[in-house]
């Protein structure tokens, strides 16, 4: 008599032999789709500048320096906490990976509070296209980080739950992929917005 193997939950729910390598596309994918969002973004900014009201941020809040370093933190604690989980250190992958969500929320605390400084100054919403352009890139990476946050929790629960860290060390190290992704954005974001200017444009890409 022929028996039929029982399959488990997981098995029947997600046949593939390598739901990691999928998971791996499917990030690089997102980041993908991410990437030509900011693009057009960007792109449109730089064309915006060709209009007479365009007048550049006049200033950095000091925030943002604040808002750099809690991501960069963010990023090395994520890196430490896949380097912690593949080695099977649950203890040391919980406590990264918490230093690593916090930071993240404090870099979110960090963008409201330049938001509100720079609302202070006059530098509104409406004031100007380029202040525009600066709460709209900001706002839309800041959604980005939370999404993220709200991924990793729930990609670290059985970590939270005790659980060892080798079965969610993919989990972890897919989270560690895309907070250096988030820095790298910051990063271009933050050049854009207040070292490209109308007069950088114009010795880069000749007089209209």
């Amino acid at each position: 008599m022929t028996t039929i193997p029982s399959l488990s939950p997981e098995a029947v729910l997600w046949p593939g032999p390598d739901r990691q390598a999928v998971r791996r596309v499917g990030l690089w994918v997102l980041i993908g789709v991410v990437s030509m969002l900011f693009l057009l973004f960007g792109a449109a900014y730089v064309m915006r500048m060709a209009v007479s009201d365009w007048r550049p941020l006049p200033v950095v809040p000091w925030q943002l320096w604040c808002s750099t370093e809690l991501l960069l933190a963010a990023s090395i604690a994520w890196q430490l906490a896949s380097r912690a989980a593949s080695r099977g250190k649950p203890a040391q992958a919980r406590l990264a990976g918490a230093l690593a969500c916090g930071a993240s929320v404090l870099f979110l605390g960090a963008q409201l509070w330049a938001w509100h400084a720079m609302s202070g100054l006059g530098l509104t919403v409406a004031a100007n296209p380029a202040n525009s352009f600066f709460y709209l890139i900001t706002g839309l990476h800041g959604m980005h980080v939370l999404g993220g946050l709200f991924a990793a929790v729930l990609a670290g629960r059985p970590l939270l739950r005790g659980g060892g860290a080798l079965r969610t060390s993919g989990a972890i190290e897919l989270c560690a992929r895309y907070w250096h992704f988030l820095l790298l954005l910051w990063l271009a974001m933050f050049a854009m917005l207040f070292l490209v200017t109308p007069a950088v444009v114009q010795a880069i890409c000749g007089s209209p």
